[in-house]
């Protein structure tokens, strides 16, 4: 459920439980070359545009299976305007973290959905789905029309969206303003976005619930020379209503040898702000290769702080082919009210989760995409192929600073993606 969520360049903090991986999957692929990028570049071309992907994540231990289809479409209106419209498919299967207990010699594990550590099932948890075999069975159909008129010195983009899963319905509008100054090299953006949601989980009538999030944004991306670009911008969010996860519990642990679970309850609102800078150097003497840099940071009313650095190298290799290997680094501080077992004072707060994305850790991203061009197929004016693989390592350890706490919650994760684009 809640399969759309805020991407954090290498984090997906939901307030869903399934939110996490297929949101995590459908952005990363949505953020590779060659995907989406021309729906509003090739209106400069009066060109018409066709965007597929397909993407499959793989979790550690067998947890998460994920497999989406992406697909877009864009066309020129005159001379000023671009229609385009994109779908998503998302099919997720598998078990997620419910919550923390302890073993039997006293150590801190990870219970999943409709399963323990030995396998049987977990009384409370969601029972296995009979579909497919696991406690997590479900699908997301996801469909964002836009349209963006173009003048002399700009552009204006109307967005909005509608996606729908079995517990989880999203809706979404947005525009986005870019005015360019000092003869072009300079352009400021404007962003804004209202998104309205309604939970409604599975066999959990009295835990319905809606919740609303704003995005603004503003930007700038200032051409240094012939072979610098730097881009920055910031973003402030806000979200509110039903922000806490229907599916996950918190296990408590008294003084006195007494033991509860209580639902996973966070603060009702959260305010967001994020600032991400961009460099991208071009090498015409290696071929025209290109080096992406980008640093950023985020923080929220929740307490969580974290940093993302990234960087990339687009190396053509001739006769239309290009390597593309990229390295990604992030690290969260924890929630305020995050706690791996409760106890006597995190009841008294009124507010606690145990939600290892809401832990302090580190993560390590490496992966290579690799793609072929095609400019001689006619009636194609273009044609391109891409496939990319990604190895994901979430870590305590990897926090800055170093961690320990949550090591327990430790995984990984394969993201492999292949996707073509077609102009004519």
């Amino acid at each position: 459920m809640g399969l759309r969520v805020l991407l954090s360049l290498g984090l997906c903090v939901s307030n869903q439980e399934k939110s996490n991986f297929v949101a995590c999957l459908s952005i990363a692929a949505l953020a590779l070359p060659g995907l989406m990028q021309t729906a509003v570049a090739g209106r400069t071309e009066e060109s018409y545009n066709a965007d597929f992907q397909y993407g499959h994540y793989s979790e550690s231990s067998s947890r998460i299976d994920v497999n989406t289809y992406e697909g877009a479409l864009s066309a020129p209106i005159g001379r000023s305007m671009t229609a385009s419209v994109a779908l998503v498919k998302d099919i997720v299967a598998g078990a997620s973290p419910r919550y923390n207990d302890y073993d039997s010699k006293g150590n801190v594990r990870q219970v999943l959905s409709g399963q323990n550590v030995s396998g049987a099932l977990v009384s409370g948890a969601s029972p296995v789905n009979s579909q497919c075999g696991k406690s997590i069975c479900d699908s997301r159909d996801g469909i964002s029309p836009s349209l963006t008129y173009f003048f002399d010195s700009g552009s204006i983009n109307l967005n909005g969206g509608f996606s729908r899963e079995n517990d989880y319905t999203s809706r979404y509008v947005g525009t986005t303003i870019s005015k360019d100054f000092n003869k072009k090299l300079t352009t400021a953006n404007f962003g804004v976005s209202l998104a309205f949601d309604e939970i409604d989980p599975t066999n959990r009538p009295t835990l319905r619930g809606s919740k609303t999030s704003q995005q603004y944004l503003l930007g700038v991306s200032q051409i240094i020379n012939k072979d610098s670009l730097i881009l920055s911008n910031v973003t402030f969010g806000y979200n509110t209503g039903y922000l806490s996860d229907p599916y996950k519990l918190v296990y408590f642990s008294f003084d006195d040898g007494s033991f509860d679970f209580r639902r996973d309850t966070r603060p009702r609102e959260k305010f967001q702000f994020a600032w991400l800078t961009q460099y991208i150097r071009h090498f015409g003497e290696l071929n025209d290769a290109a080096l992406h840099i980008d640093y950023r940071f985020s923080t929220d009313s929740w307490g969580v702080n974290a940093h993302t650095a990234e960087a990339s190298w687009h190396q053509p290799v001739g006769d239309g082919w290009q390597i593309i290997p990229r390295v990604r680094y992030y690290s969260q501080d924890q929630a305020d009210f995050y706690t791996v077992v409760g106890d006597g004072n995190a009841l008294q707060k009124g507010v606690y989760s145990s939600d290892y994305r809401l832990a302090g850790f580190g993560a390590v991203t490496a992966g290579i995409h690799v793609s072929k061009e095609f400019t001689e197929l006619k009636p194609l004016s273009h044609l391109k192929f891409q496939v990319g693989g990604e190895y994901y390592n979430h870590s305590a350890g990897l926090q800055l600073g170093g961690n320990s706490a949550s090591n327990f919650a430790d995984f990984n994760y394969f993201l492999i993606t292949g996707s073509f684009n077609m102009r004519f």
